[in-house]
């Protein structure tokens, strides 16, 4: 990783999307929300209609909306904003991106094509298809690795795309904690610019300690203070403060990432509907969100959790903010 200071480093949240009971877009809660992210310190950035945020449900227009209005909130605060698109060709994903160029979008996460999981596909093909994009736009881009085996990049692959100059960031999801340290020691060694962003909030800081420079994860929706502060502790190399944070942290991530795991962003959304923050807990289909008594026992949990951590500030004789849920 190259020493520069780069806007692509840190904590960077991809949020959820609100809908109305009616399962229509909430943009007074967006704005709301997206506008408490941000007053937040530690965080680098917001990524908007990923999988967290149900890009994959929402429409073209709507997904302009979101971007529209966190993008504006987001350059307000002096954060950066990434907007995620999931194309199926080359010439989609030009259209894509060439439009995000009239909003308020600082970079663009692509989600692989499904054709990149279509059997036995080369690198070849893949690192064309971002030498493609690039030459079309002017716009930073980001690589995902999906957590998803048949789509997974190898590491010289994405080394390769790597060389490309727009590709700016690497989303590495891939859960294997093994081909995540293989990627990053790679990209060590061929002192690549392009960051790497923790998406295993399994490890989250763990991937520190490998050689990451920041953290893209869903979970940080909820206890977003606290996952900023794992962050500040793994990029200042005290990996010790940060696994310590992250102990704290594993209850309210198995109750939010617990199976199905698809049902997730159900449940980040019933939190932040309790915290204030969004008017309802609605997902669109084909999620079927949770039961009253799975979300009776998640709310329970979950202030539990919160008092707990709150009784550990009292008898912490320097209480640090960072250890507020919320």
């Amino acid at each position: 990783m190259t020493s520069n200071p780069s806007p692509f480093r840190g904590l960077f949240i991809p949020h959820v999307t609100p809908f109305d009971e009616a399962g229509a877009l909430d943009l007074e809660s967006l704005e709301r929300l997206t506008a408490h992210f941000t007053s937040l310190g530690g965080l680098a950035g917001l990524v908007s209609c990923a999988r967290i945020g149900e890009g994959p449900v929402l429409s073209v227009e709507e997904k302009r909306k979101v971007y529209a209005i966190v993008g504006n909130v987001a350059r307000k605060s002096g954060r950066v904003h990434i907007a995620t698109i999931a194309p199926q060709s080359t010439s989609e994903a030009i259209a894509l991106v060439r439009d995000l160029e009239k909003l308020p979008v600082d970079a663009v996460m692509i989600f692989p094509p499904l054709l990149f999981a279509w059997g036995k596909v080369g690198g070849d093909l893949k690192v064309r298809f971002f030498e493609d994009v690039a030459r079309e736009t002017h716009l930073p881009l980001v690589l995902f690795q999906v957590p998803v085996k048949s789509y997974w990049y190898d590491v010289e692959t994405i080394c390769r795309i790597a060389r490309l100059e727009k590709v700016v960031a690497f989303k590495e999801a891939s859960f294997d904690v093994n081909l995540f340290t293989e990627t990053v020691k790679q990209l060590e060694r061929e002192n690549a610019a392009m960051e790497v962003l923790t998406g295993n909030d399994r490890f989250v800081a763990e991937s520190y300690r490998s050689g990451a420079s920041g953290a893209l994860i869903g979970v940080a929706n909820v206890a977003t203070e606290k996952w900023a502060a794992i962050d500040l502790a793994g990029r200042a190399a005290d990996f010790e403060r940060a696994l310590a944070i992250q102990r704290e942290l594993e209850s309210l991530k198995e109750l939010v990432f617990g199976e199905p795991i698809v049902e997730a962003v159900a449940r980040i959304k019933i939190i932040l509907q309790h915290e204030g923050l969004i008017r309802s807990a609605t997902v669109r289909r084909p999620q079927l969100g949770i039961s009253d008594a799975e979300r009776q026992l998640l709310l329970d949990s979950y202030r539990a959790l919160k008092d707990e951590d709150f009784r550990s500030v009292e008898e912490d004789a320097e209480p640090r903010q960072s250890r507020a849920l919320i």
